[in-house]
């Protein structure tokens, strides 16, 4: 519980920062997230092991790096890294320290350069997603860190800086490769017809949730048998069972209100955010895949996440189309707030 605590405070000074963040200057704000960085870091670090989800699993991996079966379903750099790091007679609290590294400083850099409104963003991406990834699933965390700075060269057409930097992703964690549709996708302007597809399959997909159907049932079973029993298992135990239930998720409801937002006033919006596209696409890509693989939680919820990393910026949008704009962040606030509360009570991150 001392580590919500400790994010829980954290929260409460980027509310306080976000309702100011018009009055700070571009070298107090850089500095500012310098120091969140730094403090970040030191927090994903000195995690307990036994008190924190995954990190004792990690570990074992760790110490196990030259395991036939650790080797076949771990991403190289992990083993690599492992290697290095116990040859030279470090612990898994160094594995931790290089991927926190790796990961947040970077990623803090990648989110400042899309949005004005860096601590509106971070009131999302600290109760949402640096609690699951940079604090726990530190192999997709990396991951997400190359994926997020890929879309500032996709949206500058720079597609082969890009494709670099999402192969170093899946070389962190494979499921990166979902981000590889997007370099073919690009920023262009959603046209009409786009808009209203995606306004129209966020209820189809819902439909398919409700009737427990998914998009691997609309493939045949023979090329896939065998390929998700992890996952339909994880799911029968009943782990990510409570984030499955999307019609109770207020979090999940609140991104399906932004989308619509986003689609309705798409012009307005993408007059003043040149990366709206590409993050209103991505934004979409999420609650649709959670939507249709929700059947298989774990699956859903890790693609999903990574879709959706860069939810912060989107819902900073809100602050384009409601005057004054304290009342956006206010609601941003509260939804920030519900998820530190969720996941106090639901998560089990840290016990």
């Amino acid at each position: 519980m001392l580590m919500y605590l400790v994010i829980a405070i954290l929260f409460a000074i980027t509310v306080g920062l976000a309702f100011i963040e018009e009055r700070l200057k571009d070298s107090q704000k850089a500095s500012i997230l310098a120091g969140y960085a730094l403090f970040m870091v030191l927090l994903a670090t000195t995690k307990s092991v036994e008190h924190t989800a995954d990190a004792a699993a990690y570990e074992t991996m760790f110490l196990n790096n030259t395991n036939a079966l650790t080797e076949i379903a771990t991403e190289p750099t992990f083993i690599w890294l492992s290697r290095i790091v116990l040859a030279c007679g470090g612990t898994i609290g160094v594995m931790f320290f290089i991927y926190a590294v790796i990961t947040i400083p970077a990623k803090m850099k990648a989110l400042y350069t899309m949005t004005p409104y860096i601590f509106t963003a971070l009131m999302v991406y600290i109760p949402v997603y640096f609690e699951v990834l940079d604090m726990v699933q530190i192999r997709a965390a990396a991951a997400s860190t190359f994926l997020v700075a890929s879309l500032i060269p996709i949206a500058d057409k720079r597609y082969l800086l890009a494709a670099l930097l999402i192969l170093c992703g899946v070389m962190f964690h494979y499921s990166a490769v979902v981000y590889l549709p997007f370099l073919f996708v690009g920023n262009r302007r959603l046209n009409a017809f786009w808009r209203w597809t995606i306004a129209a399959l966020v209820p189809a997909c819902f439909v398919m949730y409700l009737m427990k159907k998914d998009l691997f049932s609309l493939i045949p079973a023979r090329l896939t048998e065998g390929k998700l029993d992890f996952y339909q298992n994880s799911s029968e135990k009943g782990e990510w069972g409570e984030l499955a239930v999307l019609y109770k998720n207020a979090y999940f409801i609140s991104k399906c209100v932004v989308l619509y937002l986003c689609l309705y006033f798409y012009d307005y919006i993408t007059e003043r955010n040149k990366m709206a596209p590409l993050l209103i696409n991505l934004f979409a890509a999420s609650i649709l895949f959670l939507l249709s693989m929700a059947t298989i939680p774990v699956l859903a919820g890790r693609v999903s996440d990574l879709y959706g990393v860069t939810d912060c910026i989107v819902f900073t949008f809100c602050l384009y189309l409601v005057n004054p704009p304290y009342i956006s962040r206010v609601a941003i606030a509260i939804v920030g707030a519900y998820m530190l509360v969720y996941n106090m009570i639901f998560a089990d991150y840290f016990t």
